[in-house]
């Protein structure tokens, strides 16, 4: 893998509490003999440690895999992502030995490859989050979600007219909204019958909805055991815990020396389509 790709990872150490402290001090100290290029932030729980790396050329993980060894019954989880390289990938580590492992392409187009924003308020509620593809030249499309529900949306533009679909639960356009000038705000239409979604627009944008969760996001209605550590952070971060939540570590991350009452807003669009967000802020998110 070449060194100057930039690989964010982050690895998980489950097991009996008491143990913890004991074996992050473990980990810590074979982090400092391991040679690595970059830096990394605890963000550690009452049941579980967690290290998010940012690092150049490849995962520090003969250091995890030492203290796999050392404490057999641990169970350690590494996820990563390299951008540049287009790929993912999660791997499980038990007595020092790897038990699960999975790597695969990040798609073209996908949330992790850019165009995408996010907004929140200043106690972390999720105010407005997408990740889209552009179609063609006048056309766009993409998956929305906010800190109570998520759709699918496709917006068609021709000068100042501007047509946004959108879809609630099933693959077919369920709202539409008719924009005639940049400042209208009108209300939705229910159309009635639905529109059927094209089969390939909804599996691309299906995969895409799966990526940009998964890297972003956590859902209250997740299993607890698969909540506890987001469940952690924000209550020591004293952010709001909504139905839909940015994980903690990248709010953390992006939020930065904001004070606690401002809102975070986070985009990878150009700057030709800034119109894309105030369009959905105004209309699908209210």
């Amino acid at each position: 893998m070449s060194a100057d790709l930039l690989l964010h990872a982050t690895l998980t150490v489950t097991g009996a509490r008491e143990q913890l402290p004991t074996v992050d001090a473990r980990i810590k100290a074979l982090l400092v003999e391991e040679i690595y290029v970059g830096e990394f932030e605890e963000h550690h729980g009452d049941d579980a440690l967690s290290y998010d790396f940012k690092v150049h050329g490849g995962i520090p993980f003969p250091a995890f895999a030492a203290a796999s060894q050392e404490f057999p019954e641990l169970v350690i989880t590494a996820e990563w992502v390299n951008v540049a390289a287009g790929r993912r990938g999660r791997a499980q580590l038990s007595n020092g030995s790897i038990t699960q492992h999975t790597e695969d392409t990040i798609a073209p187009g996908g949330a992790e490859a850019g165009n995408r924003y996010l907004r929140t308020a200043g106690d972390g509620t999720l105010q407005l989050a997408f990740a889209l593809v552009q179609r063609d030249r006048q056309q766009w499309a993409g998956y929305v979600l906010n800190h109570e529900r998520d759709a699918l949306f496709r917006i068609t533009r021709s000068g100042d007219d501007v047509e946004l679909l959108a879809t609630e639960g099933a693959a077919e356009w369920a709202y539409l909204w008719r924009l005639r000038a940049a400042d209208d705000a009108p209300q939705p239409e229910a159309l009635d019958p639905p529109q059927p979604v094209d089969p390939a627009l909804y599996g691309e944008l299906g995969r895409m909805a799966e990526e940009f969760v998964a890297g972003w996001f956590w859902l209250r209605a997740a299993p607890a055991a698969d909540n506890a550590i987001e469940m952690e952070r924000y209550a020591r971060y004293g952010y709001a815990v909504r139905d839909a939540n940015v994980r903690a570590a990248r709010l953390h991350r992006l939020r930065g020396a904001l004070d606690a009452s401002q809102p975070l807003e986070h985009s990878t669009l150009d700057a030709q389509h800034a119109w894309i967000s105030d369009l959905l802020l105004r209309c699908w998110a209210v």
